[in-house]
């Protein structure tokens, strides 16, 4: 039997921490767990993965947004702006 996997909605996509699991990623595209890590196996996930640990797989949201086409705002204007980088607070902050 085979069981179909049901893609996260923009709504849930964009509730995810800041740094979502491997499964939660797996999830929010659509894709088995078995599918999922045979794509990173193979180095063929769509985001990049990054290895925390021994075990433990991260995505960032950001990204997965990114590659599922999902604006990070929720539509009423009110999301995530563009922060400013660190170097130019940095400069702000000291005036130089």
């Amino acid at each position: 039997m085979t069981t179909k996997t049901r893609a996260l909605t923009a709504q849930e996509a964009r509730a995810l921490p800041a740094m979502p699991t491997a499964q939660a990623a797996f999830a929010a595209i659509g894709v088995s767990n078995d599918l999922g890590y045979q794509l990173i196996r193979d180095g063929e996930f769509p985001v990049e993965v990054i290895k925390l640990g021994a075990r433990a797989l991260r995505v960032r949201r950001s990204d997965l947004l990114d590659f599922l086409g999902i604006p990070e705002e929720n539509g009423d204007g009110a999301g995530a702006g563009t922060p400013t980088p660190l170097a130019e607070r940095t400069t702000e902050s000291t005036g130089k």
